[in-house]
């Protein structure tokens, strides 16, 4: 008795001075060396339920660190799955017409990736220029504030009533003045030290030449990239987690294929009535239009917001602003009631409300990424819940009837 009495008291004094040990080491401990402490912890335990558990949401945890810490070197390889991933049912197509995956992914990587990167190759030029050029003017825009107030100090109604504006002015012009040379040497800054910097070039060329690579291999083994991602699963969880799998790959796959599509019609629709008008920079606008519908209601505003802002260097600055409120009601219009409905469909329309809620949390929790994901993710989250509430009253109308059957 005395003998595991004085056992108990080594274990827990180990116990102990083992997490004094890890407390003072708390700085040299990375995630993966807790990661593997986790896991040797867990091995003799691995018949506990609890156990198993916990095992599997700390490998997701390091996954996700080990994401975060490598984001930049795995980015291409992010960026060319998430190609595969978007041009696999194409792939599909192809197959079941009889054409070799290996011939399909030839295909798909020259005309598809090559496409985009062709298009970029050319556009980028034209929003490099309109960009510098947009930066220079921002530094201009205190003295086009200054011509404004001045017109309005000439107004009648402020003559009449003795309105004084100097105070919103002097308030308005200075913020701008210290927004405008900041923004009008950002992009000169940017460029100047991507063009020293001779590392970031290589690695830029190397993502280039990398990328398309990468999608080929990608669409090749896809069918086998799922099915070992999927041999992972434990037995008892696998056809709950497959059917997830497969509502969260169809969900994501129709919101960024039709997201994109409709990012290219938004760009070409935006661009092409805001030169027509004559609005400078209509390239550089309709292209952050067609980025910012990535961001519902917000990235809107946003576009809009910069559009009037560039609508104040040109001439007839009221009726350019009026024409841009209504080209923005009647585009965005366009977009809810025809494009959403007809490309995404009504699988990933979510309420205002959520919407809202679901692009606060995500941007607050997971930055920029959070903002662009939260439509999707709220979207597979929400038809869960659906089903969850579908089985649960399919669960309850079949006991309320067996318990209304006669005797």
């Amino acid at each position: 008795m005395q003998s595991s009495s004085s056992r108990y008291l080594i274990i827990g004094l180990a116990t102990v001075l083992f997490f004094i040990l890890g407390y003072m080491m708390r700085e040299s401990l990375s995630p993966f060396i807790i990661y593997l402490f986790i896991a040797a912890l867990c091995y003799p335990l691995r018949s506990n339920a609890f156990v198993v558990r916990l095992f599997w949401l700390s490998t997701v945890l390091i996954v996700i660190w080990i994401l975060s810490v490598l984001s930049g070197l795995l980015a291409p390889f992010i960026i060319a799955f998430i190609l595969a991933f978007l041009f696999e049912p194409l792939m599909e197509w192809l197959v079941s017409k009889k054409v070799k995956r290996s011939y399909s992914a030839v295909l798909i990587t020259l005309l598809g990736v090559g496409s985009i990167f062709l298009l970029i190759f050319l556009i980028i030029p034209l929003i490099t220029a309109q960009s510098q050029s947009l930066a220079d003017a921002l530094a201009n825009l205190p003295e086009q504030f200054d011509s404004i107030f001045d017109n309005l100090e000439q107004l009648p109604i402020v003559r009449q009533y003795d309105i004084d504006i100097s105070a919103l002015r002097s308030s308005i012009v200075s913020f701008f003045q210290a927004k405008g040379n900041g923004l009008s040497s950002l992009l000169t800054d940017i460029l100047s030290k991507a063009a020293q910097s001779v590392p970031t070039l290589i690695s830029a060329i190397v993502n280039i030449v990398l990328i398309p690579v990468l999608v080929f291999y990608f669409l090749s083994d896809f069918p086998t990239i799922k099915q070992t991602l999927l041999n992972l699963i434990p037995r008892e969880y696998f056809p709950t987690a497959s059917e997830y799998f497969g509502l969260a790959g169809a969900i994501l796959r129709q919101y960024l294929r039709g997201q994109v599509i409709i990012m290219f019609i938004l760009i070409a629709i935006y661009s092409s009535l805001f030169f027509l008008i004559g609005l400078g920079y209509s390239l550089l606008l309709g292209i952050v239009y067609g980025v910012m519908a990535f961001v519902p209601y917000i990235g809107g505003i946003i576009a809009l917001t910069l559009s009037v802002i560039v609508a104040l260097f040109g001439e007839a600055v009221g009726r350019t602003i009026v024409l841009i409120l209504i080209i923005y009601a009647l585009v965005h219009a366009i977009e809810n009631f025809i494009l959403v409905p007809k490309i995404i469909g009504e699988r990933v329309k979510l309420n205002p409300i959520v919407l809202f809620l679901a692009i606060f949390l995500f941007g607050y929790f997971f930055g920029f990424f959070g903002v662009l994901s939260a439509v999707p993710l709220s979207a597979f989250l929400v038809e869960i819940l659906n089903k969850q509430l579908a089985i649960a009253s399919q669960k309850k109308n079949i006991d309320d009837s067996s318990s209304t059957e006669p005797l």
